[in-house]
C-alpha cells in the first residue's frame, strides 16, 4: 500500500468542527472564540487595509489570534513582518504607525520583552538559526511565524513563512523520516518557553505577579501550540521529501487544534480527542469569564494551591496531558515518536 494514502483524513485543514459534531463535547466556547475571532480579523483587516502596504510587507498576528481563540482579555501581539530588509525603510515605518493605532491599545499591548509591536525582518529569521546570534528573540520569532500566527493585511506572510519552512526542509531530510532540522529547532523551542518561565520566577527573587498566569498558559495553550507542530512533523514519516513542503505548508495553515482534531480522527483515538477537546473547551470558557480572568491574574506563587481555579485549571492541563501521550505513544504514532521525539 502506498505510505502516503494513510495521511487522507488528517492532510486537511478545518478538522475541529467535523470532529466536534460527530463526537462531541459541544465545544462552545471554542467554537464561539474562532466565530468571534473571525470577525476580529475581518474588522482589523478593513482597518488595517485602508493604507497601501508596500508589497513585501505585512501585518501579522500571533498568540490567540492566530490560534482562533481571542477573548476579552487577550493581547495584541503583532509585528509588521517584512520578505526582505527593515533598516532604513520609512514605508516600513509607516506600516508600523499604521498597526499601532489599531493594536495594542491598553489592556491589550503586547509583552514587555520587545518580540512583538515592532518590524520584523524574514531574511533574519532564515539567516539566523542555531548558534550566538539565534537569540531567543529570534527563535520566538521564527517558530511562532511558522506555528501560530496569522497575516491581518498585506501580502508577506506566506511567501516568509514558505521561506523558514524551507531553511529546514532544504538541508538533511530523508524519505519517509521526520525532518529533524525542523522537529529539534521545533522542541528547542519548546523547552526555551519552559526554561525562561522557571528563569523570569528565579530574577523576581519568587515574586513574580505573572507566574500562575504563565503556568497556567503552559499547561494549557502554550502546549497545544506545540503539540499542533510537533504531531504534523512526526506524521512526515509517511512522505517523500518532495511532499513534506507542501503538506506541512497546509497544516501550519491552519489553527493547532485543526491539526490536532485531524490527528485523533486518523489515529482513531476518538475517546482520547474528546477528552482532550472538552477540557481545552474548559479553559477557553475560563479565558472568556472576566471574572476568572481577574482571580486568575490576582493569584500568587504562595496562594495558588488554595485556590479552587488553579486546582481546575490544573485538572485540564491534566488531561490534555494524558490525551496527547495516548495520541503519540498509544496509536501507530508511537515507533517513529519513541524514535525521534524521545532521542
Amino acid at each position: 500500500m502506498d505510505p502516503r494514502s494513510s495521511l487522507a483524513l488528517s492532510d486537511r485543514t478545518g478538522a475541529l468542527e467535523p470532529f466536534l459534531q460527530a463526537h462531541g463535547p459541544r465545544g462552545e466556547h471554542l467554537l464561539g472564540a474562532r466565530a468571534h475571532t473571525a470577525r476580529a480579523l475581518t474588522e482589523i483587516g478593513l482597518k488595517l487595509g485602508q493604507e497601501t502596504l508596500p508589497s513585501d510587507t505585512s501585518v501579522v498576528l500571533f498568540g490567540s489570534w492566530a490560534r482562533l481563540e481571542l477573548t476579552g482579555g487577550s493581547d495584541d501581539d503583532w509585528v509588521v513582518l517584512v520578505d526582505g530588509p527593515v533598516e532604513g525603510r520609512s514605508e516600513v515605518g509607516a506600516v508600523v504607525d499604521l498597526a499601532k493605532r489599531h493594536l495594542g491599545q491598553g489592556d491589550r499591548k503586547p509583552g514587555a520583552q520587545g518580540i512583538f509591536g515592532g518590524a520584523i525582518s524574514c531574511d533574519e529569521l532564515v539567516a539566523k538559526v542555531g548558534l550566538d546570534e539565534d537569540t531567543n528573540t529570534n527563535l520566538t520569532r521564527r517558530a511562532l511565524l511558522l506555528l501560530e500566527s496569522v497575516e491581518a493585511a498585506g501580502n508577506a506572510h506566506a511567501t516568509s513563512r514558505m521561506r523558514v519552512l524551507e531553511r529546514y526542509l532544504n538541508y538533511g531530510v530523508k524519505d519517509f523520516r521526520p525532518p529533524r532540522f525542523l522537529l529539534n529547532d521545533v522542541v528547542r523551542y519548546w523547552r526555551t518557553v519552559g526554561v525562561d518561565f522557571e528563569g523570569k520566577h528565579r530574577d523576581t527573587g519568587g515574586d513574580d505577579p505573572k507566574w500562575v498566569e504563565r503556568n497556567a498558559k503552559l499547561r494549557t495553550a502554550r502546549k497545544v501550540l506545540f503539540a499542533g507542530g510537533l504531531v504534523p512533523i512526526l506524521q512526515c514519516h509517511l512522505l517523500t521529501r518532495s511532499e513534506m513542503s507542501g503538506y506541512l505548508e497546509e497544516q501550519l495553515s491552519s489553527p493547532p487544534t485543526d491539526r490536532l482534531a485531524a490527528a485523533f480522527e486518523h489515529y482513531d483515538a476518538i475517546d482520547e480527542g474528546v477528552r482532550f477537546f472538552g477540557a481545552y473547551d474548559r479553559w477557553i470558557g475560563l479565558m472568556q469569564d472576566h471574572g476568572a480572568r481577574a482571580a486568575l491574574a490576582a493569584l500568587r506563587f504562595e496562594s495558588r494551591e488554595h485556590s479552587q481555579l488553579f486546582a481546575d485549571i490544573r485538572e485540564i492541563g491534566e488531561a490534555l496531558d494524558q490525551s496527547l501521550i495516548a495520541l503519540l505513544f498509544d496509536t501507530p504514532l508511537n515507533q517513529v515518536a519513541r524514535k525521534y521525539a524521545v532521542l
